[in-house]
């Protein structure tokens, strides 16, 4: 059996490599001139920049997956342990004594129910559970930075992985691995997409660049793109299904990679998150040479913008987010510096927004016709290790 599949970004190249485990004949055709979607590794003299992610969860499948293409993987370094929350000032815990006094009373006090309720926010839900300053200086800005989601709507369901779907929706979890946590490739999260590249053209799989695709009636057929590109897709065969996907709410996303000389270096730990009461526009800072090693010679900072709450950052000029930065590092840090590099992406479309619109569309969302599947990041599923579990689960699916 021919399977076509539609996007080669990691999930579209993670569900030919599972295909291909099951025996199938892959053709994979993208709308780019590249695979790999947001990822990609920029060499500079000053070292790597990430366009997106710059490392995946751990899990059996992943540290199976790249023995088997030839990469290897890396932990993060211990000094990525210290994370810091911006609450004054840059603070590995923000809550003050008599807060966590009341968090632990309200623990041994109450029985409270921790599961979140259907269609729950991450805000209702954490003042809920834990309280009201935990809520504004823990729990949003930290699950507001990863997600770029606003926590007055985020689900707090699908954010932890209780949301009710639909059979053809669910898949497995992943297994936790011998080495837990975020890893990575030495040379940056290009090398594994040239890797899965490489490893399918090896086995046969076809690859067809710069193409739009629109999904046949009976075509064997499985979509790994955005949750619009997949409603263009399947417009004509499952128009339905299609409907469905163009209601998902996609957020924009800008990150700003700038490099100072070593000494430039004030905290060491895996990055920073600011509040939104804190006042800064900038959703975190990572702290990148502290997260992986390899990621020097310079003092590497990505200053990461927009989500929900601030769709309008990808019309600022790159001189304008350039003196944007440089007012809130200033603030952070307490100093100025000029910076050796700086690499700015902009993506218009960059995450779906895990919201609790987005649980009531997936709750009802029409399965696709036999002979096609989904696999994205708008199923419920977060992070790269799910769509792994998603890729594998899917492609033993059509050759039962």
């Amino acid at each position: 059996m021919q399977i076509k599949v539609v996007g080669a970004g990691f999930s579209g190249l993670a569900t030919a490599y599972y295909l291909v485990k099951e025996g199938c004949k892959v053709q994979v055709v993208e709308k780019n001139s590249r695979p790999g979607g947001l990822i990609r590794t920029i060499e500079t003299k000053h070292g790597p920049v990430e366009t997106a992610a710059n490392g995946i969860r751990n899990s059996v499948r992943l540290e199976a997956m790249c023995a088997e293409i030839g990469v290897p993987l890396i932990p993060t370094r211990r000094e990525a342990r210290a994370r810091f929350i911006f609450r004054g000032q840059p603070k590995r815990f923000p809550l003050s004594a008599a807060e966590v006094l009341k968090l632990g009373f309200r623990f041994a006090g109450s029985a409270t129910n921790l599961r979140p309720r259907p269609f729950e926010t991450i805000t209702v839900w954490g003042r809920r559970v834990i309280g009201e300053a935990a809520t504004d200086y823990f729990l949003a800005p930290a699950l507001g930075g990863i997600y770029a989601g606003d926590p007055e709507r985020l689900s707090a369901n699908l954010i932890f992985g209780r949301a009710v779907l639909p059979a053809h929706l669910q898949t497995t979890r992943p297994m936790k691995p011998k080495l837990h946590g975020t890893v990575a490739p030495p040379s940056g999260m290009q090398q594994l997409i040239d890797g899965l590249r490489q490893y399918l053209e090896h086995a046969g799989v076809e690859f067809v660049f710069n193409r739009n695709v629109q999904i046949e009636a009976g075509e064997p057929s499985v979509i790994c793109t955005s949750a619009p590109a997949a409603a263009e897709c399947l417009s004509t065969v499952a128009p339905q299904l299609s409907v469905g996907l163009r209601q998902i709410e996609m957020m924009p996303v800008v990150t700003v990679t700038c490099q100072y000389e070593p000494e430039a270096a004030k905290l060491k730990g895996f990055g920073c998150l600011f509040p939104r009461s804190e006042g800064f526009r900038a959703r975190g800072v990572l702290f990148n040479e502290y997260i992986f090693a390899g990621r020097g010679p310079a003092h590497s900072e990505t200053w990461i913008f927009g989500g929900a709450l601030d769709p309008d950052i990808v019309h600022l000029t790159d001189s304008q987010l350039i003196e944007l930065i440089e007012g809130e590092r200033q603030r952070l840090y307490g100093e100025k510096r000029e910076a050796i590099g700086i690499h700015i992406t902009r993506w218009p479309q960059a995450l779906p927004h895990y919201s609790i619109e987005l649980e009531r569309i997936l709750t009802q969302l029409p399965a696709p016709p036999p002979q096609v599947d989904l696999v994205g990041n708008y199923l419920g599923r977060i992070g790269l290790a799910k769509l792994i579990e998603r890729a594998a689960f899917v492609a033993g699916k059509f050759v039962k």
